[in-house]
């Protein structure tokens, strides 16, 4: 009798955990699958979002080359070439409208947001190279690393593993402190990763190596299988802050930039000594200026010289990387004549086209779907990454 009323009330026992745990689990799992169907849902939104982008050349078809942009222009948004006869091959005028700092103007964040109808969510947008090349670890350069050697890095942009064998071929333009008219360059070198990724450039020009060196940049092209991305570094100083630039079809503008701190720039006159165009396999001049009117940018708002336009017939089929703009800066108040190296437009001279474009907090954002594609822009291949969220 005692032991039939034990095992009574052990099932009862048992019985009762047992519902407990469905009530507790059941409602776990459904809110896990709920969620599952959320992300995917969200997945596939993303996915033809980045459709979209990739393949639809936007309205008008040219809205990326308009010379009097707003945000108004784009009135359907894609970034395809318009006369492409591949998939996945976008304008570079177009993409060029997504750095946020380009003079000839860019289109806005809401812009975009609207016309993909992605109200309700956010998203971030990258261009970035295949892989990643950091150069002196990421620190700066200075002369004596120049002149002794700089260390190389070739990594995958996915997992940063180390990739061995890329070639890497290195181009280096100088000026001279007792020359404020031209610039210099060396031959060209080469080397190739090891195993762990990496190689040094090492100059050993007589020129260069005895040279009074007032400013320099270094051009890599990296070479993997049959993928290249080209990137640069610069003598460390306030070069990059000279000006800002675009390049817009045959049209280069540079325009004295207005948000940069006062202190953190010269306030004197910019005058264009020359322009040299880096593409995948040359750099060349092709302009050569000082006149103290066409070529002279002043400080200073509403000045009738705070931006300078270039136009380079046929350079939108040379599908220049990026230019170097050899600039002569007044120091003011007595500080002298500067001869600069200045990069533009950004960030195309780091290898990459379109940093973090959009709400930034993609990255961090736990519910942030992320999907990715190989696009072409300018001959070179690209990763477009496309991160989305609630």
């Amino acid at each position: 009798m005692a032991g039939g009323l034990y095992d009574h009330l052990l099932a009862v026992v048992l019985v009762g955990a047992v519902f407990v745990a469905a009530v507790v689990a059941l409602p776990n799992v459904g809110y896990v699958g709920l969620l599952s169907v959320d992300q995917q849902q969200m997945r596939n939104l993303a996915l033809d979002v980045l459709k979209t982008i990739l393949l639809d050349a936007g309205y008008p078809v040219d809205w990326g080359s308009v010379q009097a942009f707003s945000n108004s222009t784009v009135q359907r948004f894609g970034l395809a070439l318009e006369d492409s006869s591949s998939f996945y091959v976008l304008d570079p005028d177009k993409v060029s409208r997504l750095n946020t700092d380009n003079p000839a103007g860019f289109v806005g964040y809401e812009t975009i947001r609207d016309r993909l109808r992605l109200q309700g969510y956010s998203f971030e947008l990258r261009i970035i190279p295949p892989f990643n090349v950091t150069i002196n670890n990421g620190n700066p350069v200075d002369l004596a690393t120049m002149r002794s050697g700089v260390g190389v890095l070739v990594t995958y942009n996915n997992d940063d593993r180390p990739l061995p064998n890329a070639i890497v071929r290195a181009k280096i333009i100088y000026t001279k402190t007792n020359d404020n008219n031209q610039f210099y360059s060396v031959t060209p070198l080469t080397n190739t990763t090891n195993a762990l990724g990496r190689c040094t450039i090492k100059n050993t020009d007589p020129g260069f190596q005895s040279a009074s060196i007032q400013d320099f940049i270094l051009v890599l092209t990296v070479t993997v299988a049959d993928l290249t991305t080209i990137t640069a570094t610069y003598m460390s100083g306030f070069h990059q802050q000279v000006a800002s630039a675009s390049i817009v079809g045959d049209t280069v503008t540079l325009q004295i930039p207005e948000d940069v701190v006062p202190s953190e720039q010269p306030r004197g006159e910019r005058r264009v000594m020359s322009v040299t165009s880096v593409t995948e396999s040359s750099v060349s001049t092709i302009y050569e200026g000082g006149d103290p009117n066409e070529d002279k940018m002043n400080w200073g708002e509403g000045s009738p010289y705070s931006s300078i336009n270039y136009t380079f017939p046929g350079m939108r089929y040379e599908d220049p990387m990026f230019l170097i703009f050899t600039i002569r800066v007044s120091l003011g108040q007595g500080g002298g004549l500067s001869l600069v190296l200045f990069l533009g437009p950004r960030p195309n001279w780091m290898g990459v086209r379109v940093q973090d474009y959009g709400d930034q907090r993609g990255a961090s954002s736990g519910s942030a779907v992320k999907v990715s594609r190989n696009v072409l822009i300018s001959g070179m291949t690209y990763i477009v990454e496309f991160i989305l969220w609630k």
